[in-house]
């Protein structure tokens, strides 16, 4: 065992007879660690209230989109689930719950007690992708249900008209829109467990992929700018358009595209949790 990891694991030391005693033949199970997670989740103001905010954006301006109909019915009427162009806009919101939910652990402390309860790091971080991540996706199909209802009531979307949500001209449109919210929150999460620091996960964000793209190409060779092509917002805009518009490649890659970048940035994180002290 390293040093690092060590010194990671002292508090168990410190644990009473009589409380050790209790805990004989407990263990820590992956439904106990999602209830956990999912507990922080409920608990921490600022996380609900970051959570929650996301979808109230995504379900407020879109059904104010829908109901005007002046953009969706107009030149954009032609798109069946033009509505979902503003679910990127929810995703940048789970983007920073995701970094808060990591952050707020490390700059309260409450990390080391995380881990001291729950030593197999790699479950700790994996139960607090998939609660975060399955809470984020059921929320995003029940927007997505509502707003095609919407649609369906107001008419104010021509090609969208009398379609069933399982027609292919809108369903992989709603499906990738859906999807990209729950990857918002994973994509959060990797940021923060390799930053460890919300202040420097969210400027990374911002700095490197949301303004990057449009900023970097000046300073590189105009040979390589296809490379801001695969940056992971570029890949949504591709994923999320279904193959209606014309890419430097189709769904399937971006697809592929942005999992290798969750792979990437949550291997780095997976790494720096395993082999770093969980103190500051």
């Amino acid at each position: 065992m390293s040093a690092a990891a060590t010194r990671g694991h002292r508090a168990p030391a410190a644990i009473p007879d009589a409380v050790a005693g209790d805990l004989h033949g407990s263990r820590v199970t992956a439904m106990g660690l999602l209830k956990a997670e999912l507990t922080k989740v409920r608990s921490v103001r600022s996380l609900w209230i970051t959570f929650a905010a996301a979808f109230v954006v995504v379900l407020g301006l879109c059904s104010y989109m829908i109901i005007d109909g002046e953009v969706l019915g107009g030149q954009g009427g032609h798109i069946p689930f033009g509505w979902t162009a503003i679910y990127p806009v929810g995703m940048l919101v789970l983007v920073i719950f995701g970094v808060l939910s990591v952050t707020s652990e490390y700059s309260s402390g409450s990390i080391r007690s995380t881990m001291v309860a729950a030593p197999r790091r790699t479950g700790v971080l994996i139960a607090k992708a998939a609660s975060a991540c399955a809470v984020a996706t059921v929320l995003a199909g029940f927007c997505t249900a509502v707003l095609y209802a919407l649609v369906q009531i107001t008419g104010t979307i021509p090609a969208a008209q009398g379609l069933s949500p399982f027609h292919p001209d809108i369903f992989w449109g709603m499906l990738a829109g859906t999807l990209i919210l729950p990857y918002g929150v994973v994509f959060g999460i990797a940021l923060g467990i390799l930053v460890r620091n919300a202040a420097g996960a969210i400027a990374l964000y911002f700095g490197l992929f949301q303004m990057g793209p449009q900023i970097l190409p000046t300073f590189l060779p105009e040979s390589l700018h296809g490379v801001f092509d695969f940056m992971p917002l570029a890949a949504i805009q591709v994923f999320s358009a279904a193959g209606i518009a014309e890419d430097s490649y189709g769904p399937g890659t971006a697809a592929v595209v942005l999992l290798g970048w969750l792979t990437v940035l949550g291997g780095a994180g997976w790494w720096l949790l395993k082999t770093r002290d969980v103190g500051r």
